[in-house]
This record gives C-alpha cells, structure tokens and sequence, in this order.
C-alpha cells in the first residue's frame, strides 16, 4: 500500500513536471513575428531618440517577443529601447553607460542572459 503511494505521488510530480515543460517548450517555440515593420519600429525609436541605428532584432524578453533597437546619439550614447512588435509602444528604454536602468535586469530579461 505504501508503494502505491509512492508511485502516486512520484507519477502526479512527473505530470506537472512534463505540463512545466511543455508549456515552456511552446513559448519557446512560438514564432517571433511583429506586424510592426522594422522601418516602422526604427522611425519610432529614432522620433524618441534622434541619432543613428546601431542594431535592431526581434527578440523574447520574459516570454514577450519585443523589438530591441539601439541608437547612438550625437554625443556617442547608447541609448536602447524595447518596443511593443504589434502596437509601437515603446516598452522600455535606457542607456548602456546606466546598467541600473536596463530593463534585463527587472522586467524585461533575455530568455537567452
């Protein structure tokens, strides 16, 4: 009886552990994708903060897909932003000189850091 018990328990952890798993699998493997052209995102960004584009990719952020763009102003700053793929919204934004300003560190961190 106490064996069932055991096996009970030890298959009710495996179900959650795989349920776990799996979702974290599909948000893994959701499709990064953005009605937001990258034009479109680098004219918002570049309105926020004139200067010119560094970088710009679409990546996941705490399971939210965002558009990273950094800029460099005319003082040599970076300044990077996380705007919202669908909307423009920009989401966040900081400077690389700040580190306590860099959202990764908070709300918005890179599955991948």
């Amino acid at each position: 009886m106490k064996n069932v018990a055991v096996l009970t328990a030890s298959a009710a952890a495996f179900g959650l552990l795989c349920t776990a798993s799996s979702a974290q699998l599909a948000i893994e493997q959701t499709p990064l994708a953005s009605s937001l052209t990258f034009n479109e995102a680098i004219a918002i960004a570049l309105e926020e903060q004139p200067g010119t584009i560094a970088e710009i990719a679409l990546e996941r952020s705490n399971g939210n897909v965002v558009i990273d763009i950094e800029v460099i102003n005319d003082v040599g700053d970076e300044i990077e932003f996380h705007l919202d793929p669908e909307t423009g919204e920009i989401l966040s934004s900081w400077t690389d000189d700040d580190p306590s300003n860099d959202p990764g560190e908070t709300e918005y961190e890179d599955s991948d850091g």
